[in-house]
């Protein structure tokens, strides 16, 4: 793209400059800094989950879904749908598609809480544990080659760096 910004590596990290400068002409309020930031984060977040997904496709499953899926496995016992959607970061219904779409697909099950009948539980059926076992060598392999031009005490700055942008936008919602 002519007139793009970008990075030491060339890869796109925003809008051309010309954007920036009517932007900042027209808005007071316009960071250009800011901008770039999120623009980088949202191609960023784009390629790990085109990434992820076309790797992920063969086996049936999407990003998302692998993610409840390791959480489940992680927490060895059955987990609330308000806790899944928690540890997702996500809304109660984004956690009601993907716990149908993988009960639906047999790599969960569902159970009615005892005490609350509002209240259900997912835990992996059999399948699911088959397959979260077969994936999560080469996910973890993929995420750390992906992640290799980074030490250790960069990847935890970046942590800290990304907790606080979403504590950012967590506190811009209603």
């Amino acid at each position: 793209m002519k007139g793009a910004e970008t990075d030491g590596a060339g890869d796109l990290v925003g809008w051309p400059e010309h954007h920036f400068a009517a932007h900042r002409q027209r808005f007071t309020e316009f960071d250009p800094a800011s901008l770039r930031v999120i623009l980088a984060l949202r191609i960023t977040a784009q390629r790990v989950e085109n990434s992820l997904g076309s790797w992920f496709l063969p086996a049936g499953l999407t990003p998302q879904k692998f993610g409840v899926l390791v959480i489940l496995q992680a927490e060895g016992r059955p987990v609330s749908l308000s806790n899944l959607r928690r540890y997702l970061g996500t809304t109660q219904a984004n956690v009601t598609g993907l716990v149908a779409g993988l009960e639906r697909d047999r790599f969960i099950e569902r159970r009615g809480s005892q005490e609350d009948r509002r209240v259900s539980f997912i835990s992996l059926a059999r399948s699911g544990k088959r397959i979260v076992e077969s994936v999560l060598p080469e996910y973890f392999l993929r995420n750390k080659n992906a992640l290799r031009a980074l030490n250790a005490s960069e990847k935890k700055m970046l942590t800290e760096l990304l907790g606080k942008v979403s504590r950012g936008y967590a506190a811009l919602q209603p």
